[in-house]
């Protein structure tokens, strides 16, 4: 078995960027991204949305052929508002903007990482995270997105040059396919579109 483990940092507003997306723009919009993910993920063909609970998302996601580890996974999608903290999974739940995560207590020696997120995890382990942090200037206009992917690929072995190849593989796929989803932060943001997290699902609120 491998672990393939990708990551990469992409600034959400480059220089000249227009609109400039703050904080809260960027979370409604990975909110979009969970339930229509299509719309930003072009190696995603599509998303469908099988159950919302207490703001656990689980979805079904259709790659286009030869694009992903897998041509289908059922995920289930975890956010984080402000905060994660490392070394527990709590169960993700929609918060205000106004309104603080509750950190659950830690045994001394913990080591605690604090950062907006949303964590897709797929049924053999795998995770897909989306992490929203500050760069040097801590302005708005600095804030990155980081892609953090760790396929677990239990027909291959290290050291092969086939983990090697499907190593490469999905580095080439996987950094320009979700970098593409900025843009489409910021044309859904142009398009003023709204997201209320206590949306309505097959006709019934989410609880």
């Amino acid at each position: 078995m491998v672990n393939i483990n990708i990551a990469y940092t992409s600034r959400i507003n480059p220089a000249g960027a227009t609109p400039v997306l703050n904080e809260a723009q960027i979370w409604a919009g990975l909110q979009r991204k969970i339930r229509f993910a299509q719309e930003f993920v072009p190696v995603i063909e599509s998303c469908e949305v099988l159950e919302e609970k207490d703001g656990v998302v689980t979805r079904d996601v259709k790659f286009k052929k030869g694009t992903g580890p897998k041509d289908q996974a059922k995920e289930v999608v975890r956010s984080y508002w402000p905060s994660w903290v490392s070394g527990t999974r709590p169960q993700g739940r929609y918060l205000k903007h106004d309104e603080t995560f509750a950190t659950p207590q830690f045994d001394v020696g913990n080591m605690l990482t604090i950062c907006t997120q949303v964590d897709f995890e797929q049924e053999d382990g795998s995770h897909v995270r989306n992490i929203i942090s500050d760069g040097p200037s801590g302005e708005t206009e600095d804030l990155n997105m980081t892609y953090a992917f760790e396929w677990i690929m239990p027909n291959l072995q290290e050291g092969t040059p086939e983990a090697d190849k499907e190593r490469q593989r999905l580095k080439g796929v996987s950094t320009p396919a979700h970098c593409h989803c900025l843009t489409g932060m910021a044309d859904a943001n142009n398009a003023g579109f709204e997201l209320d997290t206590n949306e309505m699902i097959d006709g019934e609120e989410s609880s």
